[in-house]
């Protein structure tokens, strides 16, 4: 934990990039480098939730497992870290919650940026403490090419920047479903990835 504390406490700008991760993919992979190269950030945290707010009926694999995926995806890169803090606050993740406490580990010195799509990015009003995380983020929006940007408020978006990411049409629900039928995963997620999915016989 102090190795993990310290490197966060060194950064000067640091990316939260959360969801299931149910499995990690290359889709989520490429968004975090290629908004990470963008924005200029020093290190990419990769935040599995417990319960999703939007999501209450979504019930995902074992906390163990999706973190032991993540780990097995982002060990070679020194600009990823995996945290389990939503996983050991327990209950529904929520981003305020997430951002203070990020906060309390990093200090009052680096910046926050928030690594989202357009479509969760819109939602931000009616997520819980929205006037908590504008104060204390900036917002990394990862776009498709040709994707229209909708209208924000000025006050949001003086805190945002916009990426372009490669489209890669991927989704863990997909690639659970193809583990269930059997079916290939390979160029899917990282070899590491699959390794695990296989060994730990995750999705059957």
């Amino acid at each position: 934990m102090m190795r993990k504390t310290n490197s966060i406490r060194r950064a000067g700008r640091i990316g939260i990039f959360g969801g299931s991760f149910d499995p990690v993919h290359y889709g989520h992979l490429v968004c975090a480098e290629q908004v990470s190269e963008a924005v200029g950030l020093d290190l990419v945290m990769f935040i599995p939730c417990c319960r999703q707010p939007h999501k209450p009926r979504f019930v995902p694999s074992r906390a163990a497992d999706r973190l032991a995926m993540l780990r097995a995806a982002t060990r070679n890169h020194r600009g990823f870290t995996v945290s389990d803090i939503e996983i050991k606050r327990g209950g529904i993740s929520y981003t305020a919650d997430t951002v203070a406490q990020v906060r309390s580990l990093a200090g009052s010195h680096p910046e926050i940026w928030l690594i989202l799509g357009m479509d969760a990015f819109l939602d931000i009003p009616g997520w819980k403490d929205p006037d908590t995380i504008i104060r204390e983020c900036r917002f990394a929006v990862a776009t498709r090419p040709g994707y229209r940007r909708k209208a924000v408020s000025r006050r949001v978006r003086a805190r945002c920047r916009f990426v372009e990411i490669t489209a890669l049409d991927i989704s863990s629900t997909d690639i659970r479903k193809r583990v269930a039928r059997g079916r290939s995963i390979r160029f899917l997620v990282p070899d590491p990835v699959e390794a695990c999915i296989r060994r730990r016989g995750l999705y059957l």
